[in-house]
């Protein structure tokens, strides 16, 4: 019995692990657009108290209020911010130097750093423009440039 119960266990597993979808299927068009379409900025810095459970210092995050703007002809992706939400003690400390970017892209599309352009979603220099190449899921591929620059 335990033989038959395996032998049906193993043939069961061998069909139903298999697709029925296997040819065709229709062909859905790839997506071309490889821009950047919007865009945040965040300012991370370490604070004077101590985490109880590690001892080290908290980390604090301040998302800068901010305006951006697509140059899709050019590739260029400005992000303008503004330290007025920071209080004297916090603009003291600020330095583009240790700014977190995130920005949003096509659908379907894929983003990597250019060169020694910071990874994006961690701190990173942005004292300088940044290049970043996006990829359609078509293949199609745009340097673009990332530039964060205050206003006031």
């Amino acid at each position: 019995m335990k033989k038959f119960l395996n032998i049906l266990a193993a043939l069961m597993l061998a069909v139903f692990s298999t697709s029925c979808l296997d040819s065709n299927l229709e062909e859905l068009e790839l997506y071309s657009d490889c821009n950047i379409t919007s865009g945040e900025a965040y300012w991370r810095y370490y604070g004077t108290e101590k985490i109880p459970a590690s001892g080290e210092l908290k980390v604090h995050q301040v998302r800068l209020p901010r305006a951006v703007s697509a140059d899709n002809e050019n590739n260029i992706f400005k992000i303008r911010y503004t330290t007025t939400s920071l209080n004297a003690e916090q603009a003291a400390l600020f330095t583009e130097g240790n700014v977190v970017v995130a920005v949003t892209i096509s659908t379907a599309a894929t983003i990597k750093p250019i060169g020694d352009a910071p990874k994006l979603g961690v701190p990173g220099d942005w004292t300088k423009d940044n290049q970043y190449e996006v990829t359609a899921a078509d293949g199609t591929k745009k340097t673009w440039t990332i530039v964060l620059e205050p206003y006031n």
